[in-house]
This record gives structure tokens, C-alpha cells and sequence, in this order.
């Protein structure tokens, strides 16, 4: 079939998005006055080794060691869930945090077998790089681009989203995404989280 008998048949359409949301932290503050500090000072003091499997040589981050589940921070997070959900939930957390200021990164990962992730920028500024989303199903979209088949799916197969100190997004945790390393002035601080729903 052609592209002009498709076009009479009026079949275009981009089927299954991928979800993608991005939300406000409402007790930003009295998170960030309770942890902030102490992330950075596990940061400057080299508190956490690299976690066993990780590709990165240079990243901070609690992942292994410590998981933040303080009943007031799980409250929060839950409280944004129940925004995007239609209906009651039940499911677990785990937190954990990472600080950049040296050059430190994340490579392309998911958060595999978990539900949904999320990131919350606790400590963000302007000079602080934005993680970057990779489009799941690239691989096959190159075979098409390549093939110069559609120009359509000439589109780009990354995505960095527009945040700022106090935002929280969630996404698929199939999603792959990665953090560009930067050499900052500050400290650049987020939470991970990952949710398991339960069935």
C-alpha cells in the first residue's frame, strides 16, 4: 500500500503514548530544611560507594545504603500519586537520594521490575542539567528513518524535561534515561523513587 492510498483511507495515527507527568512537591521546603543538608554532607564526606553493577565511575548516591522511608516524606510522595491515580492504590516505596557538583553522572538505566519512578528535585538550580528520557522503541524507528520509509518518524528520540527546584515527575519505570555529567558551583540534589503497586 502506498502513502496516498493510505492518506484517502484517512488511517494516521500514533497509538499508545507514553505517559509522562510533571507535579509540584507541596511541602518542598520543610523536605529540603530536613534533608538537604545532610545529603551534602554525605556527599563532601564520601559516605556511599558506587553500587555494585553500576556502569558510572563518578556518582553519589544513597541507593545501596540507606533508603529514606520517614513517614512524613512517604506521605508526601503518596499524596502526589494519588493525583494521577482514578483510584485507591495500595503498593511500597523505596527512596533514595543523589548529589552532583563534580562531574558526576548516571548512565542509561531503567527501574526495572517497579511500577512507576519518579525524580524530585530537592536542590535545583539553573546551571543544573535535567536527566534526559530515551524514546523506548528508537531501535525501530531508526530501522524506519533509515529506510527513509516515513518522515514522519524523523522526530527526535530524546527527551529533557523543563524542571525546576521543588518539581517532581513520574514516568514509566521501563523508561530509560541518564543523567549528563557538569561541573557545578552548587549542589544539584534529587530523591528516586520507586513505587510497586500491588495487583
Amino acid at each position: 500500500m502506498t502513502g496516498q492510498q493510505v492518506k484517502s483511507l484517512g488511517m494516521e495515527v500514533s497509538l499508545f503514548p507514553t505517559y509522562f507527568w510533571k507535579l509540584k512537591v507541596s511541602n518542598q521546603q520543610s523536605i529540603k530544611d530536613r534533608y538537604v543538608s545532610s545529603f551534602i554532607d554525605g556527599y563532601e564526606n564520601n559516605i556511599y560507594d558506587i553500587p555494585e553493577g553500576w556502569v558510572t565511575h563518578k556518582c553519589h548516591t544513597s541507593f545501596e545504603k540507606s533508603k529514606l522511608m520517614d513517614r512524613d516524606i512517604c506521605d508526601e510522595y503518596a499524596s502526589i500519586f494519588d493525583s494521577i491515580f482514578n483510584k485507591q492504590w495500595t503498593g511500597n516505596f523505596e527512596c533514595w537520594y543523589q548529589v552532583y557538583k563534580n562531574d558526576e553522572y548516571q548512565e542509561w538505566h531503567d527501574h526495572m521490575p517497579s511500577t512507576l519512578s519518579a525524580i524530585h528535585f530537592l536542590k535545583f538550580e539553573k546551571e543544573h542539567k535535567a536527566p534526559i528520557f530515551q524514546d523506548p522503541i528508537r531501535n525501530l524507528k531508526a530501522t524506519i528513518n533509515q529506510a527513509g520509509l516515513n518522515e514522519r518518524m524523523l522526530e527526535t528520540d530524546r527527551y529533557t524535561p523543563d524542571v525546576e527546584e521543588g518539581d517532581i515527575i513520574i514516568f514509566p519505570s521501563y523508561l530509560q534515561h541518564a543523567v549528563p555529567a557538569g561541573k557545578y558551583d552548587s549542589h544539584r540534589v534529587t530523591i528516586a523513587l520507586n513505587l510497586n503497586v500491588q495487583l
